[in-house]
Order: C-alpha cells, then sequence, then structure tokens
C-alpha cells in the first residue's frame, strides 16, 4: 500500500510541474521537437489583429507567405492587392529571451534598410505559431501551408 501512495504521490508531483513549467500562454507544455524545429515552416496568416480589429480577410494578409528557414533565414512573400505583383522581404530571425520570443529582422523591397520588429511567443505547435508584438499592437495566428 505504502508503494502505490508513494507512486501516486510521484505522479502528482510530476504533473504539478510540468503544469507550472508552461513556456508559452498557450502551449504546449511538453513537446519533444525543439522550439527551433517548431517554428523552421513555410507558414500564411490564418488570422491577425491590429490594435484589436481582426484583419485576416483584408488582401495584405490573406495571400501572404512566411518562409523560415532552420539556419535563421527568413521570406516573407508580400502579393500586391491592386497589380497582383508578388514581392519578397528577406531577412532573418532568431529565438531569444530563454525562446519566449522571436526578433524578425527584414530589409526593405529595396534590400538596404534593416527592421528588427520583437514578438511575444503565444503558442508554438507543429501547425500552430502565434506570436504578439511586445507593444500588443498586433497579435499573428499562423498555420503551416504546402
Amino acid at each position: 500500500m505504502k508503494r502505490i501512495t508513494y507512486i501516486l504521490l510521484i505522479a502528482v508531483l510530476g504533473m504539478v510541474t510540468v503544469s507550472s513549467c508552461r513556456k508559452y500562454e498557450e502551449g504546449p507544455n511538453v513537446s519533444l521537437r525543439t522550439k527551433k524545429a517548431r517554428v523552421t515552416n513555410n507558414w500564411r496568416v490564418e488570422s491577425v489583429q491590429v490594435d484589436g480589429v481582426e484583419k485576416s480577410m483584408d488582401p495584405y494578409w490573406a495571400k501572404q507567405k512566411h518562409y523560415m528557414y532552420r539556419d535563421g533565414k527568413y521570406i516573407v512573400t508580400i502579393i500586391d492587392p491592386v497589380t497582383l505583383e508578388a514581392r519578397n522581404l528577406q531577412g532573418t530571425w532568431v529565438l531569444y529571451d530563454d525562446d519566449r520570443k522571436i526578433a524578425l529582422t527584414t530589409k526593405n523591397f529595396s534590400g538596404n534598410i534593416d527592421s528588427t520588429t520583437d514578438y511575444n511567443i503565444l503558442k508554438l505547435y507543429n501547425k500552430q505559431f502565434w506570436i504578439r508584438k511586445t507593444d500588443n499592437s498586433m497579435e499573428l495566428h499562423f498555420v503551416p501551408f504546402e
């Protein structure tokens, strides 16, 4: 009987420890893939809020593609809603603050001015990636695309 009580006590303590160590607001609690491996993907914008207003259907956001490569390279493809011309912004991404934040650095379309935007990571699964600008002005929800 003591052995069963001991095993149950260890299991409860383990569950409390895992649930209290949540790194991201929306999860996951545990993953076998590294954070870098989960960020590395081809993402599309599923949902975006700018200053609390949903903008997902705006043509600027609806067709964006975000390519995040394992070596830290980052490419955003933006399709001009008027001319339907695709333009690429190239840059880099890096995790920091114990992998709780991500910095996205891109060059402007002429390729000569760097711009860095910092985001808090809210959710980081293989098939979901949610980030919010550190000033809380924008929240992006990404899902993979083929």
